[in-house]
């Protein structure tokens, strides 16, 4: 009878314990949408020039927290499995706002920590000068640049390089190639350090640099051809030149007279006359002013332009004034560009207008006159007449 009365104790005990099984079983198997707390504590322990160490008690979760995101004014910085890090390369004197955010394995987000400020140390010191400092290897464009490295307190971070005065360049190493020289001129270079506080040095010794004169002159270019010929425009492209330096670019010339230049070996000239013939040529140059031979001259006529405008459109009368006549109307299109207007009045041409108005006095002395208007092109096609109105002006 008692041994009954053990098992079924027994039973029920392993019921209880297969049943918080199941129900833990069950908890862990089911998503996990509780974020982590914030963490506490925000602090730092050491602060120099470019550091800040950072600390914080750890966060609670109802499963695990998996790491934390430090944040440095407002933008996250790293992500960490431990409760301290530190923030380096920072700038000296620099204030910075640090907070941090837990986080767990399903991805879950904690709130902010508080949020600290702190401000790294300043540096009033300025780096050493540069010395040494020596060209070699100068050539029609270019010199290549070294000295001696700068000391600092707490680290160099670059130099700035400067030519005739003007900074034009920056680099972290103690030599540089300057490549923008023009063949033939003397130039003044020295070099200043700075470091992560913005102090820099005194200038280095000053050099002067004579790059090697330039007096070849570009070849020619070559295959000038139009590639695509309209009313009013042609498209133009040759074969690059070549140089001993470096072609600058080229100078378009058309009937004897320059019309534009290029870097490209393309170009389109517009606003042409229809079915007139043109001539071009094209000349290389290069960064001295040296100029190439002419090309072939090509000769190239645009197409003849048969097609009239539209007419004129919605003619009226604004003012009357006396015999003068102030008249308004709608422009006309064209395949390729309207010249102008011609204004008639009681059938005869009494004045020409480049707009789309025009204040006009009637020759015929009459009290009761019509208009109305035509376009035309820069080929000389005539379009149809606009609309007529009525004006009646006082007899002469």
């Amino acid at each position: 009878m008692k041994r009954i009365k053990a098992i079924s104790k027994f039973g029920a005990a392993l019921f209880i314990m297969l049943s918080m099984l199941c129900h833990t079983s069950a908890a862990l198997s089911a998503p996990d949408i509780q974020a982590p707390a914030a963490p506490e504590k925000l602090t730092a322990d050491n602060i120099t020039h470019t550091t800040i160490s950072l600390s914080w008690t750890s966060s609670y979760d109802d499963r695990s927290v998996k790491g934390y995101q430090v944040y440095r004014d407002g933008k996250k910085i790293i992500s960490t499995s431990k409760t301290t890090y530190i923030d380096k390369d920072l700038v000296p004197g620099r204030q910075y706002t640090y907070f941090v955010k837990a986080y767990d394995a399903a991805g879950n987000l904690s709130e902010s920590s508080i949020a600290i400020r702190l401000s790294t140390i300043k540096d009033p010191q300025s780096p050493s000068a540069p010395t040494s400092l020596k060209a070699s290897s100068v050539t029609y464009t270019s010199a290549a640049l070294s000295w001696k490295p700068s000391t600092d307190n707490i680290g160099v971070k670059g130099y700035e390089v400067y030519c005739n005065g003007k900074m034009v360049a920056s680099t972290s190493e103690a030599c540089y190639e300057y490549k923008k020289l023009i063949p033939g001129t003397s130039n003044e270079f020295y070099v200043k350090a700075f470091d992560k506080a913005g102090n820099y040095s005194a200038r280095s010794n000053s050099i002067s640099v004579n790059t090697t004169s330039d007096k070849t002159a570009p070849s020619s270019p070559g295959k000038l051809k139009a590639t695509s010929v309209t009313v009013t425009e042609v498209n133009l492209t040759w074969s690059p030149a070549s140089d001993n330096v470096k072609v600058k670019g080229y100078d378009i010339i058309r009937n004897g007279v320059k019309i534009g230049t290029t870097t490209k070996t393309s170009y389109l000239n517009k606003g042409l006359v229809p079915g007139k013939k043109y001539t071009y040529i094209v000349r290389a140059y290069d960064i001295s002013g040296n100029l190439s031979d002419n090309s072939t001259p090509l000769e190239v006529t645009t197409l003849k332009d048969i097609q009239i405008p539209t007419a004129p459109s919605e003619l009226k009368i604004t003012a009357v004034k006396g015999a003068s006549v102030s008249l308004e109307w709608t422009a006309s299109t064209d395949n390729s560009k309207i010249a102008g207007y011609q204004i008639y009045c009681n059938g005869i041409v009494i004045a020409t207008a480049a707009g789309t108005s025009r204040t006009v006095k009637s020759p015929f002395g009459l009290g009761y006159d019509e208009f109305w208007i035509k376009a035309y092109d820069q080929a000389g096609n005539l379009s149809g007449s606009s609309n007529t109105v009525i004006a009646v002006t006082p007899s002469e």
